[in-house]
Order: structure tokens, then sequence, then C-alpha cells
């Protein structure tokens, strides 16, 4: 899974190659002002780095976000193993809450939501408690 990336211009000429790129005649249309200390301390922060192409070319960027990533996809890969393996690919919510993932640092309720809202699992209600199963679609 690949991060999107925004990229900001430093100069005044608009490049529509990129639908994430943006210059500063675009900003300042918008109500933006883009000020050279704005950008050096974005850059100091570490959440803007230069493009190596073009030196008037910023990506925004997230500090440690590979670790995080690398935690999410190994937590949804966990959590649909442990599913796939029980009898009828289903469990109540309440006992799944409770489990721990050994390879994610993100807590089970937050992998249960992401894996719910993308459609790779389904929930019912029933009268001993909501069930969660893996969509067959």
């Amino acid at each position: 899974m690949a991060a999107s990336r925004t990229q900001i211009r430093g100069d005044d000429e608009q490049r529509t190659t990129n639908p994430y790129s943006t210059s500063k005649l675009s900003l300042l249309s918008i109500g933006g002002k883009v000020k050279d200390t704005d950008v050096t301390l974005l850059i100091s922060a570490g959440l803007l780095t230069r493009q190596l192409i073009d030196p008037n070319m910023y990506w925004f960027v997230i500090p440690n976000i590979g670790s995080i990533l690398k935690g999410l996809s190994q937590g949804r890969k966990e959590l649909l193993s442990f599913l796939s393996r029980r009898k009828y690919r289903e469990m109540h919510l309440a006992a799944l809450e409770k489990k721990r993932l050994r390879l994610s640092p993100l807590d089970m309720r937050f992998h249960l939501r992401d894996l719910i809202g993308s459609g790779h699992l389904k929930t019912v209600q029933t009268p001993t408690g909501i069930l969660v199963r893996i969509s067959k679609d």
C-alpha cells in the first residue's frame, strides 16, 4: 500500500501533470500565503522535504509512517487469517476485541473497524450479540 504524496511548488508556475501539485499562485488565489520562512519551518520540523528533480518542488511527509503502515498491513493479514481458520469464518465481536495481535502495534478494535469499513468483514446482529464474519464478495 502506498501513501499519497502532496507537492507544492515554491515558484509561480503551475504544473498540471500531477493532480496533487499546486503552485504558490494557486495557494494565494484561495487565500493561502506561502513564505520562505514557512517552508523553512516545515522543512526543519521534518514535515516537508525537497524533491531531487526540482529544487522548487516539495513533498509533504509524515515521519515514521512506514512502521505504522507495516503494522496496519500485518494486522489486517493476521486478523483475516485468524478468522479464515475458524469453522464458519466468523466470531463474536466481543470475543474478537479481547484478542491481541502479535504482529501489529495497533489495537484490535482499530483493525476491526478498518476491515469492516473497507468491506473485508461484515457484521451481523444475532440474539447473542454482534457477529463478525469474512465477506464472501
